[in-house]
């Protein structure tokens, strides 16, 4: 029999480590000196300790150390460690996911230095009401967006002068385009404006615009390249959400323009509509 501090040299462990284990049942002394006190192991206890370092290598916490340690039923030690495996699977693939979102935000940096940055988040659920027409340019989004508040104004639709557009399926000349805006209560039918209700917690890439929109394109393609190196796929629709427009400062330099695209790991959703190319005008 060794002593505990000779034991704890042959595992290369702390006396504080094996003290530890007989505090938590995981590992004690096979017997206990009943004179000297003395904790009192077997170099057969050797095999329990290696193990033990084999199951935390794997991941496990000393709790499920514990329990694997006083079960012999291969099924359930099988199983446990069938869902470490599939843990660890997940981890790989959302650490994977991560260095690619690193490489695509070190490329965009490199191609648009630090003026754009991409995140993801969750979209919330809202509540649009607005119109929806099949615009010919980019020119002619600003005088609809204007028809659309002169409507809501009209219909005495409350809002706080926050537009967000939708933009659908490309048409072969023009835009499918939603202007609406954010409501907690439906106005009255109408048959001029539409109610769209966006469900949320769809994964959205996110980019925010300042200035004219003249420029806008700018932030589109800056979105498109992060896209492009992110291992994520659009599908439509994109939005526009003017946080800071025309209705709230005359200074076009400080207008602030949030442009969300939704986005998943698998190219299955449809592609949605890019408003803007890199030669395209904004509103």
């Amino acid at each position: 029999m060794l002593k505990i501090g000779a034991f704890a040299r042959i595992c290369q462990l702390s006396i504080k480590t094996l003290r530890y284990y007989d505090a938590i049942g995981l590992l004690g002394p096979s017997q206990i000196d009943p004179d000297s006190g003395y904790r009192l192991y077997g170099i057969d206890q050797l095999t329990d300790i290696i193990r033990i370092q084999a199951l935390k290598d794997c991941g496990f916490a000393l709790e499920e150390i514990t329990l694997l340690m006083h079960t012999h039923d291969d099924s359930t030690i099988q199983s446990l460690l069938k869902q470490r495996i599939a843990a660890q699977q997940q981890i790989v693939v959302e650490e994977q996911a991560r260095l690619q979102r690193i490489v695509a935000r070190l490329h965009l940096l490199e191609v648009s230095g630090a003026t754009y940055a991409v995140a993801t988040k969750r979209s919330e659920p809202i509540t649009l009401v607005g119109m929806r027409r099949i615009v010919a340019a980019p020119s002619d989004i600003g005088p609809f967006a204007c028809t659309v508040v002169s409507e809501l104004a009209a219909r005495e639709v409350a809002f706080a002068g926050l537009l967000i557009h939708l933009y659908y399926e490309g048409m072969e000349e023009g835009f499918d385009l939603f202007v609406g805006a954010p409501v907690t209560v439906l106005p009255l039918e109408s048959a001029d404006l539409l109610c769209e209700r966006l469900a949320g917690g769809e994964l959205m890439a996110s980019v925010i615009y300042r200035g004219d929109y003249a420029g806008i394109s700018q932030a589109y393609a800056a979105l498109d390249r992060w896209l492009a190196t992110s291992g994520y796929h659009a599908g439509g629709p994109y939005r526009e959400i003017y946080h800071r427009s025309p209705a709230h400062v005359d200074d076009p330099a400080e207008y602030i323009t949030e442009i969300q695209c939704p986005v998943a790991e698998s190219c299955s959703l449809q592609t949605g509509e890019r408003p803007y190319d890199d030669s395209d005008g904004a509103l």
